[in-house]
């Protein structure tokens, strides 16, 4: 998905009666959007664009399909060089290293990466493999994001996840030693059966695994989910407390961290 053309490259500047001034405009930069729409099962709480796994995925023909709809859009990036990519779900490590290699590729080849771009990879800790990671870092993949959502397993079997506590560190633990240093991890709170000591004990294991990025979000009941049309039993009362005490200590917690959201 790319942004709305720059129809203007140019402006003139100046007080009234003065000579004008033409001052170059520098095009904004790009962020490619790359969307995988698969995962190995819905979870009940997604609103997004996603379907569970049925049989083989069509990876070789939904990369063609991806890059013909890059190569229909190009007239909108011209002059323009790309600055971060995002592979987002769905689960996007479904897709072997390879299928996003060739993504990678043929954007490349159409458009201007610009040096050092930040090309981040969404992963589900249930599907991470022994070997993927090195494979999706030297398809050129530099940052992951982790669904973490919750270390408690009862949260996570509450939420529809497919992994539990041992397997998200673990697939943190396969991401560290195939050279990621740069990740996210996601947390979720305000989940049925959660406490605020369950929320902040999640921060503090979230927090020990040293990720670059901590993103901390509400469970919110949205449209046309499971989750909206029969909301689970044991959430939260005080949802204003959550909202208010959990962040102030996240964010002394993680002073230390490069981000925070």
């Amino acid at each position: 998905m790319i942004g709305a053309p720059v129809p203007r490259t140019h402006a003139t500047i100046g007080a009234r009666g003065d000579t004008p001034a033409t001052v170059a405009l520098v095009p904004p930069p790009l962020a490619l959007y790359i969307h995988i729409p698969w995962c190995v099962r819905k979870c009940p709480y997604c609103d997004f664009n996603s379907h569970g796994q049925q049989g083989a995925l069509p990876v070789d023909d939904y990369v063609a399909a991806l890059l013909a709809d890059l190569e229909q859009d190009l007239p909108l990036a011209w002059g323009r060089s790309v600055h971060s990519v995002f592979f987002g779900g769905g689960t996007p490590s479904l897709f072997p290293p390879e299928a996003i290699g060739a993504i990678l590729d043929g954007a490349a080849a159409r458009l201007r990466f610009a040096p050092g771009a930040e090309i981040t990879l969404e992963c589900n800790p249930g599907t991470a493999e022994h070997g993927r990671f090195e494979g999706y870092r030297a398809a050129g993949v530099n940052r992951l994001s982790f669904g973490v959502q919750s270390f408690d397993d009862g949260c996570l079997q509450r939420l529809g996840r497919i992994h539990d506590s041992r397997e998200a560190e673990h697939a943190v633990q396969l991401a560290r030693g195939a050279g990621f240093d740069n990740f996210n991890l996601d947390l979720m709170y305000a989940l049925p059966g959660q406490t605020q000591a369950m929320a902040l004990h999640d921060v503090a294991r979230a927090i020990a695994l040293e990720p670059a990025h901590l993103s901390h979000y509400q469970l919110t009941m949205e449209p046309n989910t499971v989750f909206a049309a029969k909301p689970p039993s044991g959430l939260p009362d005080d949802i204003f407390q959550a909202l208010t005490a959990l962040p102030i200590e996240v964010r002394a917690a993680a002073f230390s961290m490069r981000g925070l959201s």
